[in-house]
Parts: C-alpha cells; sequence; structure tokens
C-alpha cells in the first residue's frame, strides 16, 4: 500500500471511530459533500487534536451530576463546542480536583494513611502488597514483573486504562520495587513534565503518569521521542501510564515506530468480587473493622477503583468525627454528597436494594421539595426502614388499607402528571412487577412519555432498578432514556 493510500485509510478509520463514540461530525461530512477540501483538511486536524482532549475530560466529568458538569458532558461530543467552552470547563474541572485532593488529604490524615513522598517522587503507600491482582490488570500485573524480574525486557511498557482503575498504584509499585533493588526511579507527572519542558535523563527508571497529557501536546512530541530513545538502551527502562490507547493521537513515523516497539497493556475496573477484596484489604491497612453490608453496598455501587478506596476512607473518616460505626445508611450519604438532583431531569439509579436512590429522595425533600413515593414495599415498613417523611404508595394489585397505585400504566401515568407542575420529588421501584403485568414495550414508553413530561417542569423522577431484575436490552434502552447516577 502506497503511503498516500495508508493515509486515507488512516482518515476513514478516524471519521468511523468518532462516528462509534458519538461525536459529531457533521461539519465535517458537509466539507466532503461540497468538496471544500482546505476546510475538511482544517476540520479534520482540529478533530484529531480535541478529540483525545475532550475525552479526558469526559473520563473526569462522569463522576459528577450538577447542572454544569451534565452541561459540559453533553459538549465533549461536539469538538467545535468544546472549543468555545474550552477555558470554562478546564476551571470547573480543575476546582473540583482541587476540593477532591483537599478532602483526600484530610482522610489520609483522619484514618492514618498519610505518606510523605519519596525523593524519586514515588509513594511509598502504593506497592505490591497491597496491589489485589483482578481478570481486569491481570496483564498488566504480569507485565510488570516481568520488568522487576529483568529491566528492559519490555521497553517502553504502556499502561493504558480509564481514571481510577489503578495505574498510578501500580507504577508506584513497580518504583518502589526496583528502588529496593538499588535501581535509580524517577516518578514524574506529565503535568510537571508540560511546566518544565523536560526530565531528568540520569535515572535508569523513568514512570511518566498521565502520558495522555504529554501525547495532546503535539509541540512535546519530540521530547517524548528523546525520552523513549534514551530510556530504551541498555539497562533502562521507561513506562507510561495513560487514559488513552496510542491509537488516538497523530505522530511521526520515527516516534510512531519506537511506541510500538513496547508493549501496551490495558487495565480495566474490576469485578464486584476483586472490589470487595480491595475494599477488605484497605479496611485492613486502616484497622477498622467494617461491617459486611458496608462493604458490599460500596462494591456493588462503585466500580472506580480510586473512587472506591476514597468513599472508604471518607466513611471511616466520618464515623471517628462523629463517634458511630460505620452503616449502609452512612455510606449512601456520603456517597451521594456529590451529586444534587437537578430539577426537570428523571434518574435511573441502578441498586439491588434502594439505599442509594433513598438518600437522594431525602437529601432532595430537605432541600424543601415535596416527596411521592410509589413503592412494591410495605408502605409502613418503607416508612419505618428508611424513616422518610413523604406521600408513600404502595405499586399492587391488591386490596389494602394503604395507599395505592395499581399497577395499569394509564393509572400510573394519571396520578404521576398531577404532581408535575410543582415543586415534587417523584421516587418509583417495581419496574419489573409492572413489566410482569403489562408489556416490558409498553413500560419502556410509559417511562419515555412520563421524562417528557417532567424534562419541561421543576419535578425530579428517580427510578431505583436492580439491574438483574429485567432483560438487559430494556436496561439499555432506560439507560439511553434516563440519566444514569
Amino acid at each position: 500500500m502506497t503511503q498516500k493510500k495508508q493515509r486515507i485509510e488512516e482518515i476513514k478509520e478516524d471519521l468511523r471511530r468518532w462516528y462509534r463514540e458519538g461525536y459529531n461530525i457533521e461539519p465535517i461530512y458537509e466539507s466532503l459533500k461540497s468538496k471544500d477540501v482546505k476546510t475538511f483538511v482544517s476540520l479534520y486536524k482540529k478533530y484529531k487534536k480535541l478529540i483525545p482532549e475532550m475525552k479526558r475530560y469526559e473520563d473526569v466529568l462522569k463522576n459528577y451530576s450538577d447542572p454544569k458538569a451534565i452541561k459540559y458532558t453533553k459538549m465533549l461530543k461536539d469538538p467545535l463546542k468544546f472549543e468555545e467552552y474550552r477555558e470554562d470547563i478546564d476551571a470547573y474541572v480543575r476546582k473540583k480536583q482541587e476540593i477532591e485532593e483537599s478532602e483526600d488529604e484530610l482522610f489520609d490524615i483522619l484514618t492514618g494513611l498519610k505518606s510523605e513522598e519519596m525523593e524519586s517522587g514515588l509513594n511509598p503507600k502504593y506497592t505490591f502488597n497491597n496491589y489485589i491482582v483482578h481478570e481486569g490488570n491481570e496483564l498488566a500485573y504480569t507485565a510488570a514483573k516481568k520488568i522487576i524480574e529483568k529491566v528492559g525486557s519490555i521497553n517502553p511498557l504502556i499502561i493504558v486504562g480509564e481514571s481510577g482503575t489503578g495505574k498510578t498504584h501500580l507504577l508506584n509499585a513497580i518504583g518502589n520495587e526496583l528502588v529496593k533493588m538499588n535501581y535509580r526511579v524517577i516518578y514524574e507527572n506529565s503535568e510537571e513534565i508540560i511546566l518544565r519542558k523536560n526530565v531528568n535523563f540520569e535515572a535508569q527508571v523513568l514512570l511518566v503518569d498521565d502520558f495522555h497529557l504529554l501525547m495532546e501536546r503535539e509541540e512535546l512530541h519530540p521530547l517524548i521521542n528523546l525520552i523513549v530513545e534514551n530510556y530504551t538502551t541498555e539497562g533502562k527502562q521507561v513506562i507510561f501510564a495513560s487514559n488513552f490507547k496510542l491509537y488516538y493521537y497523530t505522530m511521526e513515523p520515527s516516534l510512531k515506530a519506537k511506541m510500538e516497539s513496547g508493549i501496551s497493556v490495558e487495565i480495566t475496573h474490576p469485578s464486584e468480587e476483586a472490589r470487595l477484596k480491595i475494599l477488605k484489604t484497605k479496611a485492613k491497612e486502616i484497622d477498622m473493622q467494617i461491617n459486611d453490608d458496608v462493604i458490599n453496598y460500596l462494591a456493588k455501587n462503585i466500580s472506580n477503583t480510586s473512587t472506591l478506596i476514597s468513599s472508604l476512607k471518607k466513611i471511616v473518616a466520618f464515623s471517628r468525627i462523629v463517634g458511630k460505626e460505620p452503616s449502609v445508611s452512612m455510606a449512601a450519604d456520603l456517597i451521594k454528597s456529590k451529586i444534587s438532583l437537578q430539577p426537570g431531569v428523571s434518574y435511573l439509579i441502578e441498586e439491588d436494594k434502594p439505599y442509594r436512590s433513598v438518600s437522594y429522595l431525602r437529601d432532595t425533600i430537605e432541600r424543601g421539595y415535596n416527596g411521592i413515593v410509589i413503592t412494591r414495599m410495605n408502605p409502613k415498613r418503607f416508612e419505618n426502614y428508611f424513616n422518610i417523611s413523604a406521600d408513600i404508595y404502595w405499586l399492587t394489585d391488591s386490596k389494602t388499607e394503604h395507599k395505592t397505585v395499581q399497577p395499569i400504566l394509564e393509572n400510573i401515568n394519571y396520578f404521576i402528571e398531577k404532581y408535575v407542575d410543582g415543586e415534587y420529588v417523584i421516587f418509583m421501584d417495581g419496574l419489573d412487577f409492572l413489566m410482569s403485568k403489562n408489556s416490558p414495550e409498553s413500560v419502556i414508553q410509559f417511562i419515555r412519555h412520563i421524562g417528557d413530561k417532567i424534562s419541561e417542569t421543576k419535578t425530579i423522577l428517580i427510578i431505583s432498578l436492580d439491574p438483574k431484575t429485567i432483560e438487559e436490552r430494556y436496561l439499555k434502552i432506560l439507560e439511553r432514556e434516563l440519566e444514569i447516577s
């Protein structure tokens, strides 16, 4: 294949991938239709540069559900809109991260996990001893161990994974192990490299975190080339940790060849079973007995490893401050503390028991909303168990002394529409029960209709759903129709 044909194929593959990933590439196609080559080339180059940056922000923003986060997340599928609001998005993300870093530092002090950074830049608390191996990181772990056995055996090594999958832990674990073996190791964050526009070439092993930030800066690609050239010589080693795969970036052939001469390994989020092991290991480090219900609740509701650990530390710190044992209700309140549900939005909360959704409900009622509950749980039991101040209706076709709503979609629709003009928060569970009494398709249509109605009002809808109780195809539709929290 000629170089020109290869380049055309690369461009086609980029366009196909951007389309699959949901980016607005209409302006590029319009320039193709009108045969405006100059505009096409300009837009393609712009998209190629902006999309990796947008993916980085998207990775961070998915952790928040406040109005600005929702607004900015929508912009991250439109490169031209992102370009217009980039400074605002960056300022918002930096502020959020500064708050979280301050919180994490406080929780580390309160839980006794605060540790000093070493001269090498490594964090001594991240070791192989407390790194939990699971099916999502097994390949990366194996590659890391191979480097420990023989430095330079995989060079460069690129560890790829979403934010919060444990890349930083593994990177530091490798470094700490090699320091014990008397290697000169330097750990660098890409933000520091960007500021200095240089790295330390005197070490034997260089570990670069957040490598995607460097790759976004094409003007720094010559430096990356120099880093790889220097640290792939005999007796040296370079390891990069990145949120994104290399194919997102345009590289000069020489740099591309050097990067591809090594191995790229991916880390994915841990399974629920692995999350339980991570939490139990961390609880042991903190030296605190934590109820299995709390551990199980966290493992079920948080997939991001970093968020999982910081949530555990937050719960332990809070329990020590207030002098109470950690509980599921405490965990639910602290997890949702980042999120304030917004008027006119319908939320889907995936959970096997409605702890988190009821926590959101309670929080919204405390903000002055009137609460309406439609539940499959006996109303008296619901009220006593969750200690909630709301009008509670039992979703049942049985005759009872309690206030009820029958599982007839027309009736529920009429019932809910009475409350969509005021400041109401409506909690609903039992979708699986509704689907057993009506066709699943009609229930989906009903939810879509209610969601449309609510979107034009101040009302908030919370739907609690155990994802195991309905077919995956219907769950996917609901996830598209509703905000997932």
